[in-house]
């Protein structure tokens, strides 16, 4: 009979160390399934800072705008090379005053720099004397998907009659 007490309780001792194990694993995964959804998605201020960056772009612009524009996005691709999501891609349409009416899509496909250099031809193809018309569409998330930049020969700010009534008035 003793032995038989001492074997239920050694049976017991062994239950109740399986038991602390598990509930010990089930924190530990709840504590690291936490981390890694804290890492991977970003706050709405977060969201809110790095498209703040961008969003002052946005709308009619002059050229060297575009051309700040085009160079705050070769600095964020070189900032952000691990992280795509952070790399918006970018469509341009007739960018000089001569251009086709074919568009170009600029999107970091795994390859940032060449995404950097195409964001720095697009930047010295951008004409300072014309204006831009800069749309940006974003992600479910809220980060930038696309930057449309588009220049428009229609818009009387980009004619020259436009531009010596401006200087007129000045």
């Amino acid at each position: 009979m003793e032995n038989a007490s001492k074997a239920l309780l050694i049976a017991g001792a062994i239950l109740l160390c399986i038991l602390i194990i598990a509930i010990g694993m089930f924190i530990y995964n709840s504590a690291q399934s936490t981390i890694t959804d804290s890492l991977t998605s970003l706050s709405t201020q977060e969201v809110e800072a790095f498209n703040n960056q961008f969003t002052s772009y946005e709308g009619i612009q002059t050229g060297s705008n575009v051309r700040a524009l085009m160079g705050r996005l070769i600095a964020n691709a070189d900032t952000y090379a691990d992280e795509p999501a952070k790399i918006p891609a970018v469509v341009i349409d007739k960018i000089k005053s001569g251009g086709s009416g074919s568009k170009t899509l600029v999107k970091d496909a795994g390859n940032t720099q060449d995404y950097i250099d195409a964001c720095g031809k697009i930047r010295n193809q951008v004409e300072t004397k014309h204006e831009y018309y800069v749309e940006i569409n974003y992600q479910k998330n809220g980060l930038l998907d696309v930057i449309t930049i588009t220049y428009d020969s229609t818009n009387p700010a980009n004619t020259t009659l436009h531009r010596e009534k401006i200087n007129e008035t000045k």
